[in-house]
């Protein structure tokens, strides 16, 4: 898969049995559920595979699970019918007929942004070998619980729009694979672009959602900032409940303390909200910075995301030959008319995209769906996606890869992109003998 774009619901049978089959010779029928949670499911057939998409399509974060399914669907469409990075310079070995000559189908699963409803979801229809794989998530609860899953039942997860540390450290697992930086990488790539775009830094304070996933983020944040050599200290932090839309004590206390940048670590709606009231209560001078931005932040704020720092999971502007070919698939898929509609392809999208066909390569290379297989094709493997080369790491399942720092502006760019890109940061990972890897027992 080497490429580089720089130039029973019935008895249930062994998961291993049945992917064994389905990669071979053999007839396995996957018999599909369609539950009382809301979930739906295209059922497999001999002829067939299902892969599923775990993901908030309400909610808080459902802006992000909207991009997140147009992404997977997008993928889906390609290895069926072929197009995009299927092929060519980008996944040579798919062939747009399916994988390994079975037609992808889906079962795709709203996980309303809570660990208990995605566990529901997910646990009979992994339980009855129905997914050869499944994607996505946001909450650091959901992808936690989609973790355990994965572990338990021995069917790959490819993390959705997560930069948790524990799920390529600590909490990692054989089955679990990100092609989305951690948290640690995000600050290493993150803090001294800021510094360096805003001469005379010296405080920073952060207003963080008492979730596990800002948290996460604001722990990488301060450690890397007090580690380094940058200008840069802590003054305070305040928490905020998730899913509150009144920040003005939280901007306030932040206010009061004269401070030069202020992390909002927050997600989605909450991200939003927050941005927009921080505009309206901070002063002029401070810098405010969402460590990671998404599509529908812009989407929501239009030009009042101007001067917002943060980081992005992809970026069409990053100008690699896979990067504008995504990004032209994704307009022609969803814009319409694209003389007069722009459409950005939002990051949690190609995120998804990308790790369905990089799920697809490593089965068509192995020769089957089973778990351990594709684990051993994609270990070390290296691959592009439209960020540069990329490897996916053997030590932690964790993508080495491109970070792109961005800048919120008032005018877009020529595809309506409010995000202008700072840098497509590289070569920023901590090590596999570094924190979060090295707690990683794989």
């Amino acid at each position: 898969m080497t490429t580089d774009d720089r130039g029973g619901c019935g008895s249930r049978a062994t998961r291993r049995r049945v992917l064994e089959s389905l990669g071979g010779t053999g007839a396995v029928a996957l018999a599909g559920c369609l539950g009382s949670d809301g979930a739906t499911t295209e059922t497999s057939t001999d002829d067939s595979v299902t892969i599923g998409l775990s993901s908030p399509e309400s909610g808080r974060y459902s802006p992000i699970g909207d991009h997140e399914r147009r992404g997977f669907e997008l993928a889906v469409t390609h290895l069926n019918e072929g197009g995009g990075l299927v092929g060519g310079d980008g996944f040579a070995r798919l062939s747009g007929d399916g994988v390994l000559g079975r037609t992808v189908e889906t079962a795709v699963a709203d996980t309303e942004g809570d660990a208990s409803t995605a566990e529901t979801n997910l646990q009979q229809r992994l339980g009855d070998d129905e997914l050869a794989m499944f994607t996505g998530g946001v909450a650091g609860s959901v992808v936690t619980t989609h973790r355990d899953l994965a572990d338990e039942h021995e069917t790959p997860y490819f993390v959705g729009t997560s930069t948790l540390n524990q799920l390529t450290g600590e909490n990692c697992s054989p089955h679990v694979y990100r092609e989305l930086f951690n948290s640690r990488t995000l600050a290493r790539a993150l803090v001294p672009e800021v510094v360096s775009d805003i001469d005379g830094a010296q405080f920073f304070f952060q207003v963080t959602t008492d979730t596990i996933e800002g948290r996460d983020l604001k722990r990488s944040i301060n450690r890397y900032a007090t580690a380094s050599d940058l200008d840069l200290r802590p003054i305070g932090t305040t928490t905020v409940r998730s899913g509150s839309t009144d920040f003005e004590r939280a901007l306030s206390e932040a206010s009061s303390n004269s401070v030069d940048i202020v992390f909002l670590d927050l997600f989605g709606l909450d991200a939003v909200n927050a941005i927009q009231q921080a505009k309206e209560i901070l002063s002029e001078d401070a810098v405010i910075v969402v460590p990671l931005l998404t599509q529908s932040v812009s989407d929501s704020l239009g030009e009042r995301v101007e001067g917002v720092y943060g980081t992005v999971g992809w970026h069409e502007n990053l100008d690699t030959p896979l990067s504008s070919k995504f990004g032209d698939a994704y307009q022609n898929e969803y814009s319409g008319t694209m003389s007069t509609t722009a459409l950005v392809p939002p990051g949690p999208a190609q995120n998804t995209y990308g790790q369905v066909l990089l799920w697809a390569s490593a089965a068509e290379a192995a020769g089957t769906f089973d778990a351990d297989a594709v684990r051993s094709e994609l270990e070390g493997v290296e691959y592009a996606l439209g960020a540069g080369s990329e490897t996916m790491r053997a030590c932690d399942h964790q993508a080495m890869r491109a970070v792109p720092v961005v800048r919120g502006s008032t005018g877009t760019d020529s595809v309506g992109n409010y995000f202008e890109l700072l840098n497509g940061r590289r070569n920023v990972e901590p090590g596999c003998d570094e924190p979060p890897a090295s707690a990683c027992e794989l």
